[in-house]
């Protein structure tokens, strides 16, 4: 299982994978953090439902992104048994450390879909507590095997920095926030949790900074690297760096930051959906130009 098949369904599992880890995570970490700061003058009851009523949409829909990214994985392989060895005959590689911490995320995250969407005695308080710290532990470790996958393949010039790694995480965090905050927008009592969701709009700005620096690196390494010259050279194909250009730079971190920092200044909601539409075609369109200009 050393060799990868790194063909068109592996951009959207990088995406999918990356996206809902993220969102796993946003939503898990929120959630310790709504709950923990919880009073009765600060947390009305109506806003505790719609809270609970959002994690239950955001862990349902994180876990069929998920199954969806596990599905294009193992299609892939061309021979899907082989993802079994993986489990069966496992090996100290990214590609078994990923299947396990796919899998795992997969059952907490069921576990949290469960737990919300129906009221299951076993699976409240406490549990439900240690479940989420679990689920955004497991969730940091697959949101950096999404670029730790692509970094450990030596034989590809332009993958193996491990800058890939950082560029992948922010990516995938950025992504997750925009789930949350698409799903926040369009659910029931959405005027209550948006009001709440300012300062996960403040983290999106952070995460988007950091995105564009580990982006300015990744892109520095590359240029400066002769082994990667016929990846550069790829890149530098005006179909694909239009591509780079708008979708990866413009649609991926300018324009969400431009329309997240305008929406917290003026206390306008309304940005919400195109900002966060836009970012999430931005990361896909990250991961193609990767994946693309790494296999020429």
């Amino acid at each position: 299982m050393e060799t990868s098949f790194f063909g068109s369904l592996v951009i959207a599992y990088l995406f999918l994978g990356g996206a809902s880890a993220g969102a796993f995570f946003v939503m898990s970490a929120w959630s310790l953090g709504f709950y923990r700061s919880d009073t009765a003058a600060r947390h009305h009851i109506r806003l505790r439902t719609a809270f609970k009523a959002l994690k239950g949409r955001v862990y349902t829909i994180g876990l069929i992104m998920l199954a969806v990214s596990l599905a294009c994985l193992v299609f892939d392989l061309q021979y899907p048994d082989r993802a079994l060895l993986l489990f069966f005959r496992p090996r100290p590689t990214p590609m078994t450390f990923g299947a396990y911490a796919l899998a795992v995320e997969a059952i907490l995250g069921l576990l949290l879909a469960l737990a919300n969407v129906f009221k299951i005695p076993f699976l409240d308080g406490r549990v439900k507590r240690v479940l989420e710290v679990l689920c955004a532990i497991c969730s940091i470790a697959v949101m950096g095997y999404t670029g730790v996958l692509l970094a450990s393949q030596a034989a590809v010039p332009l993958w193996h920095e491990w800058s890939l790694v950082a560029l992948f995480f922010f990516s995938a965090l950025s992504s997750g926030v925009s789930v949350v905050l698409l799903i926040d927008y369009f659910i029931q009592g959405q005027t209550l949790l948006l009001r709440a969701a300012r300062p996960l709009q403040k983290a999106h700005l952070a995460c988007l900074v950091l995105e564009g620096i580990s982006l300015a690196f990744f892109v520095h390494a590359t240029l400066t690297k002769p082994a990667a010259a016929n990846s550069v050279a790829l890149l530098m194909d005006p179909a694909m760096l239009s591509t780079a250009v708008v979708g990866v730079i413009g649609m991926g971190i300018l324009v969400p930051f431009a329309l997240e920092l305008n929406s917290l200044m003026h206390k306008d909601c309304r940005t919400i959906p195109v900002s966060d539409v836009i970012c999430l075609i931005g990361s896909f369109c990250l991961r193609y130009c990767v994946v693309i200009c790494g296999v020429h």
